[in-house]
């Protein structure tokens, strides 16, 4: 792994999933001054809000390939195997791509980020125990 940090402004970043996890994902997202989409058939309460405030696009549906092809950044919440891996392997090799459920597909993984006014420290198991880092505090 290489530790890189990215300036995604106006980037469209697509989160293929609707529950409490993808949502979680958003807000760094939104923070960065990304462009977001979600694709799922049933969103959170708190997809429901951000889009209602206008942040986020949403498309209540099935994901289709169509949905993510020109996306700079994709990350994958969604409860299906099946469903992550199809996404995984549909993406081109200039699209960067995050499958929470899998630390082994995706060609980046998000580290667990702790910001204090322009300081930002970030820790990272490489996917392998992302849990670990928000232990100590870290979100």
């Amino acid at each position: 792994m290489y530790p890189i940090t990215l300036n995604i402004e106006n980037r469209k970043c697509v989160i293929i999933g609707g529950g409490k996890i993808a949502y979680f994902k958003a807000g760094p997202l939104l923070e960065a001054g990304a462009e977001v989409t979600v694709v799922s058939p049933e969103i959170c309460t708190g997809f429901q809000l951000l889009e209602k405030e206008g942040k986020i696009r949403v498309l209540l549906k099935e994901v289709e390939e169509t949905d993510y092809k020109d996306a700079f950044l994709i990350i994958v919440a969604t409860n299906s195997t099946e469903v992550n891996e199809r996404v995984y392997e549909n993406v081109s090799e200039s699209q960067l791509v995050n499958v929470i459920s899998n630390h082994e597909l995706g060609n980046f993984h998000i580290p667990a980020t702790l910001n204090r006014g322009m300081l930002s420290i970030s820790v990272s198991t490489n996917g392998a125990s992302p849990t670990l880092a928000k232990k100590y505090g870290m979100t």
